[in-house]
């Protein structure tokens, strides 16, 4: 990647929200690579601004979103990346006057349970479409392009609710439970190839302004996206298959406890459902070709290389 310079020969300053997600763990390394100077924000960083690694800058959203001013090492951004919830980036682009270009990560949920039968997740979902249409108000106020993705299933630390839940069971279980067939088909994207995405469409030589789904390279069923994880995992593992009815009762029971909160019934419905999405015309823009599905047991850890850029990690939300 070649390095990015503004016109008096200073590296270009980016922020990124979201900055410990699991999406922001692989993008500030590439951001770095490609000689970005970056702001780092994340609820768990200091309140005043801490440098690591020389040419990261981590800041508390507050510092961004009341007025407060990006720290000097960075300078004023000219690029945002959001990783996180959209309202704090809405916050960040209606504080920030410098900004150039916008990169957004929203979610395919937004589109795959708009008609959950589950009202929690139908609120959650509104919600996002609604933060998804202040985004997009705010630059189109400001005439700022932005860039706004919905990821289908991420995966590549170990840090998601999906890709990685069934890999916890088949490590300490064993086995992976099925709904019926599982014949719903899937799209996994890894966070790393999204990563790469967003500084493609940073270094682009024309900003791209468009909403569009962001999905691996390769569609297979729920079953097959099984069968990967079972042979990634360093035990002997078995796909369990049960009645989609039985296997949703016992997730109601699971779901009250901490251990398995997040689990719904819905999520053993959606086995049988595909939840499949067009990308061609953003890869064709970006030249962007995502790996193809085939987890290895390195995809369920933090990288080396990316966790010392973290000041620190918490869980990331769900991007499913």
């Amino acid at each position: 990647m070649s390095e990015q310079g503004d016109a008096d020969g200073r590296a270009e300053s980016v922020c990124v929200t979201g900055a410990s997600s699991q999406l922001g763990i692989f993008l500030l390394p590439r951001l770095r690579a490609a000689g970005y100077r970056i702001v780092a924000v994340s609820r768990n960083a200091p309140r005043q601004p801490e440098a690591v690694n020389g040419n990261v800058v981590w800041a508390h959203p507050e510092r961004l979103t009341t007025g407060g001013r990006e720290d000097g090492l960075a300078g004023p951004p000219k690029f945002f990346v959001s990783c996180g919830p959209l309202d704090v980036a809405r916050e960040v682009i209606s504080r920030q006057r410098s900004l150039q270009r916008v990169v957004a990560f929203s979610s395919s949920s937004v589109l795959s349970k708009v008609g959950s039968a589950d009202r929690g997740e139908r609120g959650a979902m509104a919600l996002m479409a609604q933060q998804e249409a202040d985004l997009a108000g705010i630059c189109t106020q400001r005439k700022l392009p932005l860039l706004l993705l919905r990821p289908t299933l991420i995966y590549g630390c170990g840090r998601d609710r999906n890709v990685s839940l069934l890999a916890r069971l088949a490590r300490r279980f064993g086995v992976i439970p099925l709904a019926g067939k599982a014949a719903g088909r899937r799209q996994p994207v890894h966070a790393d190839d999204l990563a790469e995405l967003a500084v493609l469409a940073l270094g682009a030589d024309s900003p791209l302004t468009m909403t569009s789904a962001a999905c691996g390279g390769g569609t297979l069923s729920y079953r097959e996206m099984a069968e990967k994880i079972a042979s990634a995992v360093p035990r002997r593992v078995r796909l369990l298959t049960l009645p989609a009815g039985l296997m949703a009762a016992a997730v109601r029971l699971l779901a009250p406890f901490p251990r398995w909160r997040g689990l719904s019934a819905e999520m053993v419905r959606r086995q049988s459902r595909d939840l499949v999405f067009d990308d061609s015309a953003l890869r064709q823009a970006l030249d962007w070709s995502p790996r193809p599905f085939a987890p290895t047991a390195a995809d369920f850890e933090v990288p080396e290389y990316a966790r010392a850029l973290q000041f620190n990690l918490h869980p990331s939300p769900d991007h499913t």
